[in-house]
């Protein structure tokens, strides 16, 4: 079998499996032009970011929610500095949260405040355990805030086995609900116990949580409008960007 070397000045490259794909692709027609897109979108980022100013009229349940799906909607970025400031408020208890009996809300708060790196004691979650030390029954009958809770114990610091503890039981509890839940919490249950909220791709989650977020109860669309603008605005720059590292 003849063996064909390179000379010292010769590079072999293997052909692209894209071929000219993105120096030949053009976006499908929008009616909606970039331009727009970009007023629009600046237009919707200040209505959002006049939420933050009213902060002092909002429930700490009210600013998680907000927090939480502006992270899964992508558009966190624009509001990094008033996320962080909102955060530490309620931390200290600047914000005071009132004493819940939401498991979603309390489980939402942890979660939350310890990826922005506030530590949060896990005693929060003893108002929803029985006599015994184990969770009340009635909470295997509350997928959200089970699945809330879930995520949450995967932001454990070591030492913290009880967080073990609360994975094993609430990773039980949505095996076992997960077949006879609608969309979209199935869908968010089947890919949370695949990979976990903070360990998912923070990108996959917003193709998957724009669409989802639209079939909640209460959404609201300011932020699905301004997420759906920042997508096609990011996906239009990134296959420009393709197209001339390609050429």
């Amino acid at each position: 079998m003849e063996t064909t070397t390179a000379g010292a000045g010769d590079t072999a490259f293997e052909p692209s499996l894209w071929d000219d794909f993105f120096v030949s692709y053009t976006p499908p027609c929008s009616q909606m032009s970039e331009e727009w897109m970009r007023e629009r979108a600046e237009e919707l980022r200040m209505e959002v970011r006049r939420m933050f100013e009213a902060v002092n009229g909002m429930s700490v349940a009210d600013l998680m929610v907000l927090v939480d799906a502006l992270q899964r909607l992508g558009i966190d970025n624009h509001y990094q500095k008033e996320i962080y400031t909102t955060l530490s408020r309620v931390h200290t208890g600047e914000l005071e949260i009132l004493r819940s009996e939401e498991l979603h809300i309390v489980a939402l708060r942890f979660r939350l405040l310890r990826q922005h790196g506030f530590f949060v004691s896990t005693d929060v979650f003893d108002e929803f355990r029985d006599g015994t030390g184990n969770f009340n029954t009635c909470l295997t009958r509350d997928p959200k805030g089970l699945l809330s809770l879930y995520n949450a114990a995967y932001l454990a610091v070591p030492g913290e086995d009880v967080l073990d503890g609360v994975i094993a039981f609430t990773r039980t509890h949505l095996e076992a609900m997960k077949g006879n839940l609608t969309s979209p919490i199935a869908d968010q249950i089947c890919r949370a116990l695949d990979i976990p909220l903070p360990r998912y791709m923070p990108q996959l989650e917003t193709m998957h949580f724009i669409t989802e977020y639209e079939q909640e109860d209460g959404h609201n669309a300011t932020l699905l409008e301004l997420a759906r603008l920042d997508y096609c605005l990011t996906r239009s720059a990134q296959l420009k960007e393709l197209r001339t590292f390609c050429l």
